[in-house]
């Protein structure tokens, strides 16, 4: 495990950013940055956005791409809210269902339907963001049961309990990816598709279960903000989407698919978390943070092209000098 550690910290430049990050808002902003309220502020926060990016990281590493991360979040989190009249934990479980569902939907059109994921996804964001502002009514929900906000707000001791929740998904999605066949079987098709059909692997009941998962885990970001703020607001989850792609890949998931892991979504997530809690410390204007994302968006994205293009080159000499 330490080996796998020690590995994964040498390929990732994401280690790198993450203590360049550290000592460049250390250095800036004196004692805010550092102090031990603002790292709880900041670990409280990134715990919300660990689930999506975990999410991301399934269906990149299976080769696909979830861009309805964001809408499911924001509907999970108002039927968590808007049903709650009817009991706190079937609330619950229906807006983790739903985010199931969204995900299955998502599989089927990516494997039965043939559309590709960008597209396949793009839609049904629309579409259920275009059901959550006909739930809500463009709306906030206020919450009717003050004892859920445990889940989002509490602390047992001086560990907030979503990063104890979050943690328990985190070790859940490491195992899963590493440890069984299912993990496996979505790095052998992220990576060569053609190999792992021929392989006997079973393509799309393992894509199908990818995007499940992905819409799982966006619903239950959904519900810890739900219960953070106990009450959903349309606003929630607008650019989470993007937001989860940026950090999966900063954490070394690539968009070409067979790459990605925990450790690395999570150091992802971190990253973005300290890049922006530092901006606000050093008083950066709103707008101009959302200009920071999208640059980082995109930088991150073409530094995966430029990767995956030279990795190509790379193959096709080795092949071109195996043939001499």
């Amino acid at each position: 495990m330490l080996t796998k550690m020690r590995h994964f910290v040498l390929q990732n430049n994401v280690v790198f950013l993450l203590l360049l990050l550290i000592l460049c808002f250390g250095s800036t902003t004196g004692p805010l940055f550092l102090n031990e309220q603002n790292l709880h502020n900041i670990a409280r926060q990134i715990s919300f956005d660990i689930p999506l990016a975990l999410a991301l990281t399934i269906v990149l590493v299976a080769g696909g791409i979830d861009l309805s991360v964001g809408s499911v979040l924001s509907m999970a989190a108002a039927l968590t809210m808007g049903l709650q009249p009817l009991g706190t934990w079937l609330a619950v479980g229906v807006a983790l269902l739903f985010g199931a569902a969204v995900g299955l939907i998502n599989g089927l059109l990516v494997t039965k339907g043939r559309i590709v994921p960008f597209i396949a996804t793009l839609g049904t964001m629309t579409v259920v963001r275009g059901a959550m502002l006909t739930y809500t009514r463009q709306q906030p929900i206020p919450g009717s049961d003050p004892a859920f906000t445990f889940w989002g707000a509490g602390s047992l001791g001086p560990v907030p309990v979503p990063i104890l929740v979050v943690a328990l998904l985190c070790v859940g999605v490491h195992l899963l990816l590493t440890y069984t066949q299912f993990g496996r079987n979505l790095y052998a098709i992220g990576g060569n598709a053609d190999a792992a059909f021929l392989a006997g692997i079973q393509i799309e009941r393992n894509k199908v279960m990818a995007f499940v998962l992905s819409g799982l885990l966006a619903a239950v970001s959904g519900v810890l903000i739900a219960s953070r703020l106990n009450a959903s607001t349309v606003h929630i989850g607008l650019d989470s989407g993007l937001w989860a792609i940026a950090a999966a890949i900063i954490g070394g998931a690539s968009l070409t698919g067979g790459k990605g892991s925990t450790l690395g979504a999570v150091l992802g997530v971190v990253t973005l978390g300290v890049l922006v809690n530092g901006m606000n410390l050093l008083g950066v204007h709103t707008y101009y943070q959302i200009g920071v994302r999208a640059v980082i968006l995109i930088a991150v994205v073409a530094v995966d092209a430029l990767s995956a293009a030279n990795l190509r080159k790379k193959l096709v000499m080795q092949s071109y000098g195996n043939r001499e």
